[in-house]
């Protein structure tokens, strides 16, 4: 949590304050994804959980707690179709979803809590277009299986986003779930790129130590098997034209938003386009190269550690 609102001390304080970034969690269980808290104080943070317990405890944990320059909790799901779905919840609640599980997986990898529908219950859901909430700038998905039939719903929201963070499978977890290479399809047939992958899960039969040296099963030894993790997309910035205050806009958020990733390269090919240094330098009095140097350098001290940011600079000053 050292990394709340680090931005603020950025020379790009007034910008986020003034271009704040709408975000929606799909499947907040937990709260709101922590990667933008370097700019939290620049966020609007809506969250969708249809789950009436979790949704219970999400509210009642209240906004006073959070940093987010606001936050709104959403009753109900997304999905791609809207209307009233069942929710098949399993023995660990975690993993409930929309769709239907596929009880052979778990009996394969021996994950009977991922896969054992305890009760089954409707909820209402809402396509992301449908979200009464406004058009959302970031997206988070974690909707166990339903992430792709969410994106194929949005164009309106498509249109708008700057950045994905969505969780993708390499093998379908439930009935007819889409893969990651579905999703990446998709996404790149609609203008975004992929930046990184993160949160990898590997599954062995027994337990979920990676690499253990000493273990009781036959096997004695064994590396797991890639099940799901997060990709983090953005849209390509040269499909943005910025013959408009709106556009530079958009690519002033994707930017912001590439910050508080770390992807500070990204940012720089943005902020290096003629309309974006403009606006900063008219408005801002902010010249785009040294400002992201300096936030760049407060990144990777507080986010990384000051140990490998000193060894950095002492390479750098031989």
């Amino acid at each position: 949590m050292a990394a709340t609102n680090l931005f603020e001390r950025s020379p790009f304080a007034r910008v986020m304050a003034d271009v704040p970034v709408t975000v929606y969690d799909v499947g907040a269980r937990g709260g709101v994804d922590l990667d933008l808290l370097p700019l939290a104080f620049a966020v609007d943070a809506v969250t969708f959980e249809p789950h009436p317990e979790e949704f219970k405890r999400l509210v009642d944990g209240g906004a006073a707690a959070d940093p987010w320059r606001s936050l709104r909790h959403l009753p109900y799901a997304v999905s791609g179709t809207g209307g009233r779905r069942p929710l098949h919840v399993t023995t660990d609640p975690a993993a409930a979803s929309l769709l239907r599980h596929d009880s052979a997986i778990g009996e394969r990898f021996n994950k009977p809590q991922f896969f054992t529908v305890e009760r089954t219950i409707d909820v209402d859901t809402r396509t992301l277009d449908e979200a009464a909430a406004g058009p959302p700038d970031f997206l988070k998905l974690d909707a166990e299986g339903a992430e792709l039939e969410i994106l194929q719903a949005a164009p309106a929201a498509l249109a708008n986003l700057v950045a994905i963070k969505t969780e993708v499978s390499f093998i379908p977890l439930r009935t007819g779930q889409p893969l990651a290479a579905d999703i990446d399809r998709f996404l790149r047939g609609h203008g975004f790129i992929l930046m990184d992958y993160s949160g990898f899960a590997h599954w062995r039969r027994r337990g979920y130590v990676i690499h253990p040296h000493v273990d009781r099963g036959d096997e004695g030894y064994s590396r797991g098997q890639i099940i799901h993790g997060d990709a983090v997309y953005f849209v390509d910035p040269e499909s943005i034209a910025d013959g408009d205050d709106a556009a530079v806009r958009r690519l002033l958020k994707a930017a912001l938003i590439a910050m508080g990733y770390g992807f500070f390269d990204h940012a720089a090919m943005i902020l290096e386009r003629p309309a974006v240094a403009a606006f900063l330098g008219d408005r801002y009095a902010i010249r785009a190269a040294p400002a992201l140097r300096r936030t760049s350098r407060m990144y990777a001290r507080h986010l990384r550690g000051l140990g490998p940011y000193v060894r950095t600079m002492a390479r750098l000053l031989r």
